[in-house]
């Protein structure tokens, strides 16, 4: 028969370790300090105030305005053009040059033209003679009414058909239209021309205007007579008037606007060509609340600005109006006096304690 006995012990020795063990791991928990006992972890700091720069918004006098894209024309300009086909035999101008207003620019050959002038001069001369001939006659009934009729008929035909070849000769001299200066020639002496050809630009020089287009809803607060005032976006950005000239009678239906010209005061600085910023102003408030528009921010539900009240921010829901480069109007939501958040505004949560400097 297998003896047992060997394994009866091996099992009876691995119970009493394991009582054992579990004997000592009782006696250690329950005989330790109770200083050496886990405690729960500390709950969470409390917030710290974010250090933020804010400002008094205080009523001030404001100018309404709206800014316009613009142009700088001159009073006169025109692209200088041939009325007839022909080769150039002369320019009568300097590139970059004044002119005077009736003088020769281009002159295109008008040799047969001339010459057809000739013959009909000379035809004229032969039907003045024959005229003179038959009036006498017609002193002692030696012609009849009809021969002389007919030929005062023929001297007047002569003379319209000079007159007609003298209008296509003037057609052959590219005349300065106005006192101006002339731009680059496109051209030179030789070429064959037809209308469509741009010889060079004329252009006025000393009188120049300011063209923009208003809309519908600003144009009921211009009148002729008006000043506007403007700056050009080049290196003197000073700001310059304008005297209104004219506006546009009818609105254009596509953009909703109206052209608007106004006659610049000083000219010095200014090119026509240049692009103009044309304020316009609408109205005048002496009780309007600026904030930058940094201050501002834009969410789903519209505007908000962080108002400080006793060291705490708080968001405050505004109405906005009308804006500026820098600033925007605050028709609603805050009131003269209220301390408003200028900067730092992303670290700043509504109903948190904030540290404020105030600029």
């Amino acid at each position: 028969m297998p003896n047992f006995a060997p394994m009866k012990l091996r099992h009876i020795s691995l119970v009493i370790i394991l009582l054992l063990g579990v004997g000592a791991g009782a006696w250690y928990f329950t005989s330790r300090p109770k200083d050496q006992v886990s405690r729960p972890a500390a709950g969470p700091p409390k917030d710290k105030p974010s250090s933020v720069i804010a400002s008094v918004v205080l009523q001030q006098p404001f100018t309404e305005s709206v800014i316009l894209t613009g142009s700088i024309v001159a009073d006169q300009s025109v692209e200088l053009r041939a009325e007839v086909a022909g080769r150039i035999t002369r320019i009568g101008f300097r590139e970059g040059a004044d002119v005077s207003a009736g003088q020769i620019l281009v002159k295109l050959s008008d040799a047969d033209l001339v010459a057809r002038r000739e013959k009909l001069v000379q035809q004229l001369a032969l039907d003045n003679s024959r005229r003179s001939r038959l009036e006498k006659l017609r002193t002692v009934d030696g012609a009849s009414l009809d021969e002389y009729e007919s030929a005062v008929a023929q001297v007047d035909m002569r003379k319209a058909e000079i007159a007609e070849v003298d209008a296509q000769i003037a057609k052959t001299e590219v005349r300065a239209p106005f006192t101006g200066r002339v731009g680059l020639r496109n051209v030179s002496v030789g070429a064959v021309i037809t209308p469509q050809t741009v010889l060079a630009s004329l252009t006025s020089i000393g009188t120049l205007n300011v063209d923009c287009s208003v809309p519908e809803r600003y144009a009921a607060s211009l009148s002729q007579g008006a000043h506007i005032t403007f700056r050009v976006r080049g290196a003197d950005t000073a700001m310059r008037k304008a005297k209104i000239l004219a506006i546009e009678p009818v609105v254009d239906v596509r953009s909703r606007t109206q052209r608007v010209r106004a006659r610049i005061e000083r000219t010095g600085g200014v090119t026509a060509g240049m692009f103009a910023d044309v304020i316009l102003a609408l109205s005048q408030r002496n009780d309007a609340i600026l904030v930058p528009t940094e201050a501002v921010v834009q969410d789903m539900k519209g505007a908000n600005v962080f108002r400080v009240e006793s060291g705490i921010a708080r968001s405050v829901p505004v109405t906005l109006g009308s804006r500026t480069a820098s600033n925007v109007v605050v028709e609603s939501g805050l009131r003269n006096g209220d301390t408003v958040v200028m900067s730092g505004i992303l670290f700043v949560k509504d109903g948190k304690p904030v540290k404020v400097t105030l600029r």
